[in-house]
């Protein structure tokens, strides 16, 4: 089981939201959802995620980014999930929670979204 802060990341509790929206899921589930190879590889090729993701929501300015009811989410991966999580942070130089919001960011992507 791991503990995710997101208290701190704004965007990434928004893209939560939408996912969740999106896909009528749950928060745990949004996460789980993002998290797949596929992403993994589109993060990997971009080489531009950390300036995406300090880039989130200029296309709406004006909208109000929605947050879940709590930012605190404990959740369990599988071991792949947990493997692709850990392989970001260190290719990137984030820690855990910044690696999960580049997934969901290039979720963003693959659901039709302006990153």
């Amino acid at each position: 089981m791991v503990k995710l802060d997101f208290s701190k990341k704004l965007a990434a509790q928004d893209m939560i939201k939408i996912v969740m929206k999106e896909k009528g899921l749950s928060v745990k589930e949004a996460i789980d959802f993002s998290i797949n190879h596929e992403i993994y590889q589109s993060i990997l090729k971009a080489g531009y995620a950390s300036i995406a993701l300090d880039l989130w929501g200029h296309g709406g300015p004006v909208r109000k980014w929605e947050k879940p009811d709590n930012p605190v989410i404990e959740i369990e991966f599988d071991k792949l999930k947990e493997r692709l999580v850990d392989e970001i942070a260190e290719k990137e130089e984030v820690d855990t929670v910044t690696a999960i919001s580049y997934f969901l960011l290039f979720t963003m992507a693959s659901l039709g979204y302006h990153i």
